[in-house]
């Protein structure tokens, strides 16, 4: 069984056989709060149907305006807004970030 990351490393590449990757695509990226996002543009591919906004998964305490934008300790909140996935964790979430991804993908 591929791990989280070799399944996302495949699902990208079959995303780019058109020009989806021209401008769209995935971003893995540090937070200074501190943290990890991962944003998948989901214009474009065979998800696309799905792209109603949506919260997926909320654990702990992220970052809000009432927290001073710092979060919790632990936290992790995986949404669909305006035509991507947008995950996000503490430093420790990355993995279950991707997890995250892969569980909505297949959950066709």
């Amino acid at each position: 069984m591929l791990d989280d990351l070799e399944w996302l490393e495949l699902w990208y590449a079959d995303q780019c056989r058109g020009d989806w990757a021209e401008d769209k695509g995935v971003m893995i990226e540090s937070l200074d709060n501190p943290g990890w996002m991962l944003r998948v543009d989901l214009r474009g591919t065979a998800l696309e149907r799905r792209m109603k906004d949506a919260l997926i998964h909320r654990s702990g305490e992220p970052p809000a305006e009432e927290n001073g934008n710092l979060g919790g300790v632990e936290w992790m909140e995986c949404t669909i807004k305006d035509g991507r996935f947008v995950g996000a964790g503490d430093p420790r979430k990355l993995r279950a970030i991707l997890r995250c991804f892969r569980a909505w993908v297949e959950q066709e």
